[in-house]
């Protein structure tokens, strides 16, 4: 099964990213997402035995156990750019094309 990847969606991504890509690594990149894609599809119809998707946790015994503690430091002393509790940054994606 082959997965196509246009050209065009290559450079939605690049201008998203704010990368500035040549016609050439547009379509090379084209060809290696496809190739990626192609893969996933692969994957999917790889036979997995039952046992297999059992999980093993066996890896887990001595392992300490998770606890939460309050942080010393405030958001407010590492970042200037906090609102309302929240870091603010800069808009990536634009609501274009």
């Amino acid at each position: 099964m082959t997965t196509s990847f246009s050209t065009d969606e290559v450079r939605k991504i690049a201008r998203l990213s704010s990368l500035e890509l040549t016609d050439k690594e547009t379509e090379i990149f084209a060809e290696q997402f496809s190739g990626i894609l192609d893969y996933f599809e692969l994957l999917k119809t790889a036979d997995i035995p039952e046992s297999a998707t059992e999980a093993d946790e066996s890896h887990l015994r001595g392992v300490r156990e998770d606890k939460m503690e309050e942080s010393p430091v405030a958001p407010e002393q590492f970042s200037a750019y906090l609102e309302n509790g929240f870091f603010k940054v800069p808009r990536v994606i634009d609501q274009g094309n």
